[in-house]
């Protein structure tokens, strides 16, 4: 027997359509509510609130891209598909007409088919709504754990990611991450270039290549061929007059394109670093990425955290180059007073429990900690405790710009880094005054979501930092290994400090009484108050330059340049001790000078 394809019809009554239709209509509705809720969403700020989520349970952060894009691809679908069942439900509504008595439709089974659809969809919407945060968690525990069976069902599992999005759109429901101990919306904190920022396919490609087994085949590398490069190997004499060698592997290494974070090996390498020195609370919440020197880092964070016009506390006086680069990017800047232990916690809690606006309250802090530029100030352990305080109960990010760490002159206190709790703190590091400024190494220690949007960005700037420098650093580094590195930064603080004595020495003797400062317990500076001069612009551009003797007017220093400023910053870093004798000698006789005229 051979059966018909002609697709048969059956005659309905409206009492039989009547519940059908409402049904659909629910379902119709449900629907389109859910669209609308997610068209009316900021796709980049759900994007971050997913990413912050993720960091709680450790998610890596490629995990939650995918989690995003899955998302997206489901709602894409129940575009589509809401488009598609609603054409199908005019066709089916179109047939009610007032005067009729039956109605000619396809066969019961298509229909049952296209009404059982619709109604699971409604359900499966229903579901993800209702879901149990509990599920939800347990699932992402486990996923912490290394089951990615279970992150697996999670990411694919319809529910779950409708859930999620759902979450993110419901402002009644913020308290799922704010009530979560240790857990910030980091998207409060990006800049609006930041939200926009997404990766690179290419550099993407690049970092794939870099951890593919050897055997993979590359087509998708711009890389120019390494066998045209004039350069074969290297060798490097260090001042003990022992080497380091760049062999031709590690020379091919050296110059070419790298992955935007860094060489692979000399991010570990850093990272046990970090755990050395610091020994952050949960350093898995956290990732590195190596830059052309501290400053680029800096202002990669600064655009990463800073929209036009808005607040930033820092220290006054402040490192004249972070100024300088603030104001490029039109930031609010709200100097908060220091002493001789950096930040006045006083001062910056005053700032902020008397703001006129809750809304604009600022959400950054900026400092540097240690031998502070320019002051020489150094923050003890209780002012650290003091000023974390106040970032947690006013929700701050804390930028820790820490040069001068290895140059402190007595046990370092706890960094931010390492009283971190809350994934507040983004360090950064420098190279410069360790191993060389040329090289132009630091690195950025940030919570993932942010170092995420930090490497889109250098992604399409400099896209990584030098190949040749960091191969170079790392040869240094395995051969020093930690305890090598640690008795080359006990040397460098030595050597520090005997200049800072020196040059503190020459003060007192031909200074004296003209000039009040605090003796620095870190880095490369003294930061001197003349006693009766209100500006040293003069004194210092034409009266001591004169006498051969070259300095920094205070007023480079702070933020307001329209007001005038009794202070002069001494650098100890370069000069021999003669120089420093010397140097000081010449710049009594020019004060005595301006102050007995």
């Amino acid at each position: 027997m051979v059966k018909s394809n002609k697709i048969q019809s059956i005659s309905y009554t409206l009492e039989e359509l009547r519940p059908i239709r409402t049904s659909v209509d629910q379902c119709r509705v449900h629907l389109s509510d859910f669209i609308e809720k997610y068209k009316s969403v900021d796709l980049l700020e759900l994007e971050m609130r997913l990413l912050s989520r993720c960091v709680y349970k450790n998610w890596n952060a490629r995990h939650a891209e995918l989690g995003i894009q899955a998302s997206r691809r489901v709602v894409r679908f129940l575009e589509r598909y809401l488009a598609k069942r609603e054409r199908q439900l005019e066709q089916i509504l179109s047939e009610f007409k007032p005067d009729a008595v039956h109605i000619s439709l396809p066969s019961r089974g298509t229909l049952n088919q296209l009404i059982s659809s619709l109604q699971e969809s409604s359900m499966l919407l229903t579901k993800a709504e209702r879901l149990s945060k509990t599920t939800v968690d347990r699932l992402r525990l486990e996923c912490s754990r290394g089951n990615y069976v279970h992150y697996n069902i999670l990411i694919m599992s319809l529910c779950s990611r409708i859930y999620f999005l759902v979450l993110a759109l419901d402002k009644t429901q913020q308290e799922f991450c704010t009530n979560m101990p240790g857990c910030i919306d980091y998207a409060r904190f990006l800049s609006r270039a930041a939200l926009r920022r997404q990766p690179s396919a290419v550099r993407e490609a690049t970092q794939l290549f870099a951890r593919s087994p050897p055997s993979t085949i590359s087509f998708a590398s711009g890389s120019p061929n390494t066998s045209l490069f004039p350069f074969k190997d290297a060798t490097i004499t260090l001042t003990d007059d022992t080497t380091i060698h760049l062999d031709s592997s590690a020379m091919t290494k050296a110059l070419q394109y790298l992955p935007t974070p860094g060489q692979e090996d000399l991010l570990q390498w850093l990272k046990k670093l970090q755990n050395r020195y610091h020994s952050p609370i949960d350093f898995k919440r956290y990732e590195l990425c190596i830059t052309n020197g501290s400053m680029e880092g800096l202002s990669k964070v600064f655009e990463l955290i800073l929209n036009y016009a808005e607040p930033i506390l820092v220290d006054s006086p402040c490192y004249s180059g972070s100024l300088d680069c603030l104001r490029g990017f039109g930031a609010d800047v709200i100097s908060i007073n220091t002493d001789a232990h950096g930040m006045s916690a006083q001062s910056l809690h005053e700032t902020l429990s008397n703001w006129s606006d809750p809304n604009t309250l600022p959400r950054v802090l900026y400092t540097i900690p240690n031998g502070s530029n320019p002051t020489g100030a150094s923050m003890n352990l209780e002012r650290k405790k003091q000023i974390y305080a106040i970032a947690q109960k006013y929700n701050l990010i804390i930028i820790e710009d820490d040069p001068y760490y290895f140059l402190q002159f007595q046990k370092p206190d706890p960094s931010f880094l390492s009283m971190d709790t809350d994934g507040r703190v983004i360090r950064l590091d420098s190279m410069s005054k360790v191993l060389s400024a040329g090289m132009r190494l630091g690195f950025v220690t940030a919570p993932v979501p942010l170092w995420h949007k930090l490497v889109c960005h250098q992604q399409v700037t400099s896209m990584h930092a030098s190949a040749l420098s960091q191969m170079v650093a790392l040869k240094l580094f395995e051969k020093w290994d930690l305890s090598g590195f640690h008795q080359h930064t006990e040397r460098i603080a030595e050597f520090y400090g005997k200049q800072k004595t020196l040059m503190v020495n020459a003060i007192r003797k031909h200074l004296k009484d003209m000039v009040t400062f605090n003796e620095p317990k870190a880095g490369m500076f003294v930061w001197l108050k003349v006693n009766g001069v209100e500006d040293t612009r003069k004194l210092i551009y034409e009266k001591a330059l004169a006498q051969e003797v070259l300095l920094l007017p205070g007023s480079a220093f702070f933020y307001d340049q329209s007001k005038t400023y009794p202070y002069v910053r001494v650098s100890y870093s370069i000069c021999t001790p003669e120089q420093i004798e010397t140097g000081m000698a010449r710049f009594g006789k020019v004060l005595r000078e301006e102050l007995n005229k």
